[in-house]
């Protein structure tokens, strides 16, 4: 497949994916919200997750730690979906293994990301720091490391 065609290919999914994603991302955002709070709580941060409103957030130490527009934010998973339904002459079977092993990763970065910066913030922890820098570039690295992986 040329190149020009596979770019127009994740263009036209990458679309379509993020007018999906717009309403789909409020979903994954009390996903992660949930998982996040349950995560923290068994860290030792009693936090509140409050999901009333637009958008969840959590009460710790009196401080509100919002999510606003987070699904917005990491919408990462739009490309990488995009990517997989975009390349060709990929076993039905095998593209649904690589959806469901890149979306977990990347729900998995984002909760291990999202829940390192309270012990950041709250403790000055230089580990949780390390952690919130190395995410950073590692969501940057997974994405290119998917589209290679998609394309081989």
């Amino acid at each position: 497949m040329k190149i020009k065609t596979l770019f127009l290919r994740f263009i036209a999914f990458s679309i379509v994916i993020f007018l999906i994603w717009i309403f789909l991302g409020k979903l994954y955002l009390y996903a992660l919200a949930y998982a996040s709070k349950y995560l923290l709580l068994a860290m030792g941060y009693n936090v509140s997750l409050i999901t009333t409103g637009d958008d969840p957030y959590f009460i710790y130490k009196g401080i509100e730690i919002g999510m606003k527009d987070a699904h917005l934010a990491n919408f990462n998973i739009v490309p990488l979906v995009s990517l997989i339904l975009a390349v060709p002459e990929i076993a039905f079977k095998r593209r649904g293994k690589m959806l469901l092993i890149g979306i977990i990763s990347i729900f998995l970065l984002h909760l291990t990301d999202f829940v390192s910066h309270i012990p950041m913030y709250f403790d000055g922890s230089e580990a949780a720091s390390q952690i919130v820098a190395f995410m950073a570039m590692g969501e940057v690295a997974s994405a290119i490391l998917d589209m290679v992986s998609a394309c081989t």
